[in-house]
């Protein structure tokens, strides 16, 4: 999770040196040093952690130009592979064995027809193809990609006779969830799981690598939920004001300070030109990704009523477990407020998995949310606001978290992941540049952060790259847009991947002190690798974002608030091209076609300033700020003309 809430100052603006040196104390940040310790540790195995089967992402150069779709009724079953690699945690300290009957949630994902449906996406994206924007329905992924019913069956039984309990089979055929007692996971999967504990943090693991039947390893793909590793990061508000009734908002104090408010993020996007049109999100619906972070519908009203919008229309999807309503950690206020006001008129769909309470792993429930939305089809964006470095993740997970990206980006729903809020440095430790997972997914849209400043006359003055360094020795969502390379060898720079700016060098041991993927073996960072690099686009990140919380006006922002104010304005852009006859703006490869083919329009604003403590902004695409900020107007141009 990436956000930073700061001090509402009543006297003064907030300056950024007063945002990044302000401290919190609390359990949450000492979750937050425990994981800092595991990562440290684990990136200096990472080189044992990136072997085992590698995520398709289908967008290689050497793709096929067959622009036929394929239709399958069954898959061919995989050459024998690794079904769930390990995670990167050799040298923590071993604990005890997990209980033989304590229950664990797993994931069986099963094997699709990668290379057709590879194929098939990348025709859908690549202009001038006889299937340009021809999205897919649930039913057709199904029929053209998915295992057969009798495959599905097979693996089922496989499964209930080995004494799981299968809790669903989702319609897309892509995934089996289950649970069963650790005793018979370990003795069907000849493994053993482990409980470790490190500076407070109780985690568990796997040893050794899952052994399947023959005919069952050709039909799953992956297994996901054999350790809780990885785990969303949540940073709590500095500070609020003083305000002691949650009844209603004193909108007074709305935009005091300087603060963005929802009038200068929409004429600094050109969202209020879409509103002039007519497109404020009628008859559309807008997805939020939310995990073990609920919100209060109090907020939510409050932020409405001062903006002078009516209550929005949400609506909660439990996905895993379920969570009561509750202010949460300010981070589902703030997606849910900026898109309720970004997007007034749309349906919001909340999607939460309550991991906690349901012994859910984050790749698990990144998995379960991203699917159920495949499987829904009722949106047409989905914001995503949480992620942790690629070291925590094993590649198995990102490969199937990956795949359900590509199901999404299949059915042309846009999905914008927030690149995180410690720069260049996703692990939170000064010189050791990791890029945040699932924003480095081929198949994410990566919203990086900038500083933006808007005037009283909502005029937009000046927008830099976000980024500044506290030297505090570990990272607290302060230290600016998230941004880097892949080092998942799955992760090939995908072919759409292209511009002005993608091929810039960088070298780690050209910086001092040298900057190097990972700790204790000094292998310095370079980019490019071959591999993907984010982020794509940016928008206002710095926390200078007007957002109601537990009753009080607060100063916000993160990668966190980029992410739903594209995804905002990315509906609207869908809503225009709905009502002249054309397709949903769709995934990440159209993000490069606007950049490389704009037509005579500026569908970006390209910042050129600033950095993210290694990477810099410079003209053109970059690793701090992608193509840079949005003129969704001149965006819905282009597309009308595609």
């Amino acid at each position: 999770m990436w956000r930073v809430l700061a001090y509402e100052d009543h006297s003064n603006g907030l300056s950024q040196e007063e945002v990044v040196k302000q401290k919190h104390l609390n359990v949450r940040w000492q979750i937050l040093q425990a994981l800092v310790g595991l990562m440290v540790i684990a990136v200096m195995v990472s080189a044992c952690s990136l072997s085992g089967n590698s995520s398709s992402n289908g967008t290689s150069n050497n793709s096929s130009s067959s622009s036929t779709p394929s239709t399958s009724s069954a898959v061919t079953p995989a050459p024998t592979h690794s079904v769930a690699s390990t995670p990167p945690v050799s040298g923590t300290p071993t604990g005890k064995t997990v209980p033989a009957n304590e229950v664990k949630p797993l994931v069986f994902n099963l094997v699709y027809n990668d290379a057709a449906m590879n194929r098939d996406v990348l025709q859908m994206y690549t202009p001038g193809s006889p299937t340009y924007h021809q999205f897919l329905s649930t039913q057709q992924i199904v029929q053209r990609y998915a295992p057969s019913d009798a495959q599905v069956q097979q693996v089922t039984s496989w499964l209930t006779q080995n004494g799981y309990t299968v809790l669903s089979t989702d319609p897309l055929h892509s995934a089996i969830k289950v649970q069963a007692t650790v005793g018979n996971i370990e003795r069907s999967l000849h493994i053993t799981l482990t409980y470790h504990t490190f500076l407070g943090r109780e985690f568990f693991t796997q040893s050794g690598d899952p052994k399947l039947p023959a005919n069952i390893n050709g039909l799953v793909q992956s297994i996901v939920g054999l350790d809780n590793f990885a785990f969303p990061v949540f940073q709590p508000p500095f500070s609020i004001s003083k305000q002691t009734s949650m009844a209603s908002a004193d909108c007074s104090k709305y935009g005091a300070n300087q603060t963005l408010t929802r009038d200068k993020m929409a004429a600094a996007y050109q969202i209020n030109q879409l509103y002039q049109q007519g497109f404020q999100g009628q008859n559309m619906t807008i997805g939020v990704a939310e995990f073990d972070e609920p919100y209060s519908p109090t907020d939510v009203a409050n932020y409405a009523a001062c903006v002078g919008l009516p209550t929005p229309n949400i609506q909660n999807i439990d996905v895993d477990g379920h969570l009561a309503a509750g202010s949460g950690e300010g981070e589902a206020a703030m997606d849910l407020e900026l898109i309720a006001g970004l997007a007034p008129k749309a349906q919001i769909l909340d999607y939460q998995a309550d991991l906690q309470n349901t012994n859910t792993s984050f790749a698990q429930g990144l998995v379960d949310v991203f699917n159920r939305v495949a499987t829904d089809h009722k949106v047409q964006v989905l914001s995503v606001s949480y992620g942790s470095s690629e070291s925590t993740f094993t590649t198995s997970e990102m490969q199937a978290v990956n795949n359900s990206l590509r199901t999404l980006a299949a059915e042309g729903i846009s999905v914008l992941i927030s690149s995180g809020d410690c720069g260049a440095f996703s692990l939170r430790m000064h010189n050791i540049a990791t890029a945040s997972f699932p924003a480095s997914a081929p198949y994410a849209i990566a919203v990086g952060g900038t500083y933006l400043q808007v005037n009283n006359n909502n005029v937009r003055t000046s927008e830099v790259a976000w980024g500044g360094d506290d030297h505090a020795p570990v990272c607290q969502n302060e230290w600016g847009s998230g941004g880097g390379v892949s080092e998942n060898p799955g992760f090939t720079r995908p072919s759409w991947q292209v511009g002005t700016g993608t091929t810039t060098q960088y070298n780690g041991m050209q910086a001092v002190p040298p900057v190097t993927i990972n700790a204790g073996i000094s292998q310095p960072v370079t980019a490019p690798n071959g591999l993907r690099q984010v982020p794509d686009i940016a928008a206002a990140a710095y926390p200078n974002i007007a957002i109601y919380y537990k009753g009080s006006w607060v100063a916000s922002g993160g990668t966190s608030a980029a992410a739903p104010i594209w995804a905002a304005g990315v509906l609207l852009v869908d809503q225009a091209l709905a009502q002249h006859g054309k397709a949903l703006f769709g995934g990440v490869p159209e993000i490069y076609t606007l950049a490389n083919h704009p037509n005579g329009h500026h569908p970006f604003n390209d910042i050129t300033s600033g950095d993210n403590l290694f990477y810099t902004a410079t003209p053109g695409w970059d690793y701090v700020t992608g193509w840079g900020s949005p003129n969704f107007n001149d965006i819905l141009q282009i597309e009308l003309t595609q």
